[in-house]
Order: structure tokens, then sequence, then C-alpha cells
């Protein structure tokens, strides 16, 4: 098969998108098939809205595992960042009047984000393909030019949208009109959780077509952390909470930080981990200067890592915590699974589908900053829980989340749409 893949984003960019997509891409390269990945020069998520954030330099490159992946320059409006963010807002709240507002939101997917060169890019490529999957609605232009190219060529087209199922504030970003427009249309819909494909369901796009494979991790690639190294390089006695993911407010990095302060005030021994960079517009960093010295030592802020640092970190941790109200699924907790640490999440996104709460970790409620203390606190005087709990969740990892097992899902999805099945013995024919 000769597959495009559409994404606002991919490697080196650090994402759960970019996760899954690579992940696909280069396991159909591994079987033989073509696969080129049409994307940005985003290397970081400010890229999308603030011009001068680096970029990934090269326009086309082959990757070690054979996929050809081809970049087009982001482009910015006039008083960026501040004109993206207008943007976004005009868009959402377009999307809640009571008129047919999808031919307007149909001209401002381009600039959601800006790629020109994008749509040429599309046309250039020769010979054609046998599909096109797009990936991530909420950056949404890569996905509906995918989209748009497939009908004009008669291909299959796939999404998998990773859409952020919950409260209006967030949901807004991925279920506006001429978003729904490409997944009720598309051929298939993969969906991470049930969660997600209820709701997906119950917004118009045909249960037939919608199809829940999950995300996964390479078990075999994660192998090698160093737990005891981490903790002697940072000077790290005592229990490690770890949370790793973009250091945002919908992601709960101050929750977290602040339920830390509510343990530290009584004692507790435990470091906080944090890897990953703050992502404007945040209050992290305010919320960091204004702890006492006392409690910021108990902090190590690592920044972007290596996936060899992540595994040490992850082996090093005795209990993961995100958060996060933004996550279609959350990637990371099947990583601090695979080194037995259980994890703490919350009632927001699909991440309920992911993490059974009392079993392999705990779900709060996002912002609970008490009731996420109190979760932290239960796990840390008790380590036996802990280390069912992280048992529990790797186990369910090797049955369910291994990237060979979603690959086995997508690429009978890819056969079906490209070599559908032929008609019994009998029929059709002359």
């Amino acid at each position: 098969m000769r597959i495009l893949h559409t994404n606002a984003a991919y490697w080196p960019f650090v994402g759960g998108a970019e996760a899954y997509l690579q992940a696909m891409s280069e396991r159909l390269v591994r079987d033989g098939h073509a696969v080129v990945v049409a994307t940005t020069d985003a290397i970081s998520a400010q890229c999308f809205w603030d011009p001068r954030q680096p970029r990934v330099p090269e326009r086309e490159t082959t990757t070690n595992n054979g996929v050809r992946v081809v970049r087009s320059r982001l482009g910015h409006l006039p008083f960026s960042p501040w004109s993206f963010y207008l943007l976004r807002r005009l868009a959402t709240d377009m999307a809640r009047l009571p008129l047919n507002t999808r031919p307007l939101l149909d001209r401002l997917a381009p600039y959601m984000p800006r790629v020109p060169e994008l749509g040429q890019t599309l046309e250039q490529f020769s010979p054609g393909f046998d599909l096109v999957h797009g990936v991530n609605i909420s950056l949404e232009w890569p996905l509906i030019a995918g989209w748009r190219y497939a009908r004009r060529h008669g291909l299959p087209f796939v999404a998998t949208p990773l859409v952020h199922i919950g409260e209006w504030t967030v949901q807004r970003f991925y279920t506006m009109p001429h978003q729904l427009a490409a997944l009720r249309d598309a051929d298939r819909v993969i969906v991470l959780t049930d969660i997600e494909g209820r709701e997906l369901g119950r917004l118009g796009v045909s249960r037939e077509r919608i199809i829940r494979l999950g995300a996964g991790v390479d078990l075999q690639r994660l192998r090698g952390g160093d737990g005891e190294r981490f903790r002697a390089q940072h000077g790290i006695d005592g229990p490690v909470v770890t949370f790793i993911g973009s250091v945002t407010d919908d992601k709960g990095a101050v929750h977290l930080l602040r339920a830390m302060q509510r343990l530290w005030w009584e004692d507790s021994q435990a470091t906080l981990v944090i890897a990953g960079q703050p992502v404007a517009p945040s209050t992290f960093e305010q919320a960091y200067d204004g702890l006492p010295a006392a409690h910021r030592v108990r902090v190590r802020r690592m920044g972007l890592v290596s996936d060899s640092l992540k595994q040490d970190i992850l082996a090093a941790t005795d209990l993961f915590a995100l958060p996060s109200r933004v996550d279609s699924f959350g990637i990371v907790y099947l990583e601090a699974w695979s080194y037995g640490a259980p994890v703490i999440g919350c009632h927001a996104g699909g991440v309920p589908d992911v993490i059974d709460d009392g079993q392999d970790g705990l779900l709060v409620e996002f912002g609970d900053q008490a009731a996420l203390a109190a979760a932290i606190e239960t796990l840390l005087v008790d380590p036996d829980r802990r280390r069912a709990m992280g048992q529990r969740g790797r186990a369910k990892v090797e049955a369910h989340y291994t990237w060979d097992r979603i690959y086995h899902g997508l690429r009978a999805v890819y056969e079906e749409l490209v070599s559908p099945p032929t008609p019994p013995h009998g029929r059709g024919g002359l």
C-alpha cells in the first residue's frame, strides 16, 4: 500500500499524536508499505502561534526507519501570537451560533494552523496514494487538507481525531462544524477510548465507522532505565512523584505543585520530578517562583528530556501523576505502568477509560488540589498497594496497549478499505 499521513507535527516534535503517527508509520514501512508523512516544520507546540520559535530546518527527509517526511513551512498572521488566540476564540464562538457557520469556518480552517504550502505540496506527490490518514483534529488544517485531497482523488480517508471529551472549555476546540464535517465523511474514524467513540457517535459520526484501537508503547524500547543512577545524580532521597508532559495549567502542573506543597507542609520527604517545558500561556512559573525555598528544593525541573533520561526518571518513580483535563488517552500512563508505577489522573477526557480507578491508579476531579494531595499521600504511605497497582498496570499494557497490537488493528482497517471484500462466487460478474 501507498499511504499518506497528515498531521500538524512529526518527530522530533514530542506529543501523543506524534508518537502514535511515528509508531504506525514505522511499522507500515517495516512491512513493506510506502509511507509519506505530510506535516509542518514545528518542533514544539509554541511554533504554531509564535514565529520566533526555532523550527525543523529540513524540508524533506527519510528517517532511519524509511518513513518519508515532507514538511511545509508554518505561516503566521500579523501580531502573532495574539492573532492566533483571537482566531481560535472567533472560530469557537462562531461554532456556537444558531446559524450555519460552516462556510465561514471552512475559510478559517487553513489558518488553524496556517500552512500556506500544504495544499500545493499534497498535489505534487507522485505517484499517488491508496489511502489517506489524518491525525489530530485540534490543529485541524493538516487533517482537513488530507481529507479534501482524498476526496478530490477518490481515495479512502481515515481519521484519528484525538478528541478531548469533557467540559465545553476543552471540547469546543475539537467539535466545531467544519471539524465534524471531516469526521462524519471519513470512511473510518479511529478512536482511543469508548468515551471518545460514544461522544462522536452522539455528534453524528456513523457508529459503524468508529473503531476503537487505543494507543500503546514499545516495551522493548522503554527498557533500560536506571532509577538509582537518576537518584544519585540529582541528590534524591525518599519517594519520587513524577510528572511528564507539557507544563501547562490544563495538564494540571500547577495543581500538582500545590498538592505537593500541602504534603511538604506536613513534612513529606517526597520529591517532585517534572519533565517537560512550560507552554504559554501558563501560570506555572509564577507558582514555582512563589514556593518557599524549603519546598523549591523538593522539585527537580528537568525540561525536555531524552528517551534515556525519561527511562531513568520512570525507573526512579514511585508514583506518577498527570492530573490533566486535556488528554484523549495519556500514553505517559502506559509508560509509567511499564516501570511498575501506579498512576493518578482525572475524571476528564478519555482517561477514565484508561485508568481503572482503585485498581492500577486513582482518579480525582480536575482542579481539586485537596483530593489530589490525599490520593498522592494514600499511595506514598502504602508501598504494597503501590506495587500491586503498578503490577496490574504493567499487565494491562502487555495485554492491550503495545504499539504492535495497535498497529495490527490499524493495518486491518487499511486493508479493508484499500482491498474491499470481493462478492461471493457466483454473484456479480458476467
